[in-house]
């Protein structure tokens, strides 16, 4: 077994998870009185610092510091990575209604490239942290699995509902969501009685990888093809499954380095024109 202050980094199922999904779950890792401790700073504060979270409640920088999440954004953004000056902390009041499905706002200086999305790449990840736990009717975060691959996902997603196949967070107190930043998501409405806290923290990729900086291990190599080619995200992303397997592909190897996987993408629109007595009209 590892020690507390060993770094044990993601496994390559951990990571095809994240590239199939968009998200990983970080567990409690402290006492849940350190939480506590936090809401109550949270429910003291006359408004909202923004950036300047850490100045009001500068024990949140013991979260980020922690080995738990170390491992985790070193894995998916590999071993040099910075934290965005951008934070945000989310008041959920009792009878806040739903947010629209989104994706994050692109109009925020620290982002790499020009302010481009990356469905083939992970250069940003979010990471929503929750001081308190979670019920279904506190205003959880819904995510929409595997929506992070899609640069072009239409904006009336925005006006839909229920999808079929989204995730609620529900979360004890203390635990992380980490996202692609590119991940259609939404606050749903809190029909509690209580407050729901969510900070929001940016981290961003600074080098590409020249080699796994998760645990890697190359033997596996087929059976995590297979699972980049397989692997289930979201039913209604059926019809895109050629363009989905090309995306995932592409984003594993733009992050693996020197382990890229070989793999061809197939037009299966491209041969022979079809013969005239076969053209619809």
């Amino acid at each position: 077994m590892p020690k507390d202050n060993e770094l044990t980094l993601l496994s390559d199922d951990e990571i095809v998870n994240f590239i199939t999904k968009g998200y990983h779950i970080i567990e409690p890792f402290l006492p849940k009185k350190f939480h506590t401790e936090i809401y109550k700073k949270l429910e003291s504060l006359p408004t909202n610092p923004g950036d300047r979270i850490y100045k009001v409640v500068p024990d949140l920088q013991k979260i980020y510091s922690n080995n738990a999440v170390i491992r985790v954004l070193t894995s998916l953004l590999g071993n040099k990575y910075s934290e965005a000056s951008h934070k945000h902390c989310h008041k959920n009041h009792p009878g806040t209604r739903s947010q629209m499905w989104h994706q994050d706002s692109l109009n925020i200086p620290a982002l790499l490239d020009g302010n481009n999305r990356f469905p083939d790449h992970i250069k940003s990840v979010l990471v929503m942290y929750y001081p308190q736990d979670v019920e279904s009717n506190m205003g959880p975060t819904a995510l929409i699995p595997g929506s992070h691959l899609f640069k072009s996902a239409p904006d009336r997603n925005a006006s839909h509902g229920n999808f079929r196949d989204q995730v609620i967070a529900t979360l004890k107190a203390g635990s992380l969501l980490v996202l692609h930043f590119d991940i259609w998501h939404a606050g749903t409405a809190n029909t509690s009685n209580k407050i729901r806290y969510m900070i929001k923290y940016l981290f961003e990729r600074k080098h590409e990888s020249k080699k796994p900086s998760w645990n890697h291990n190359s033997s596996e190599n087929q059976r995590i093809l297979e699972r980049l080619e397989k692997d289930e995200a979201a039913a209604i992303q059926r019809s895109l499954i050629p363009k989905r397997n090309y995306l995932r592909m592409k984003m594993w190897n733009n992050i693996a380095g020197d382990a890229a996987l070989k793999y061809e993408y197939h037009d299966k629109w491209a041969g022979a024109w079809p013969k005239p007595n076969n053209i619809l009209l």
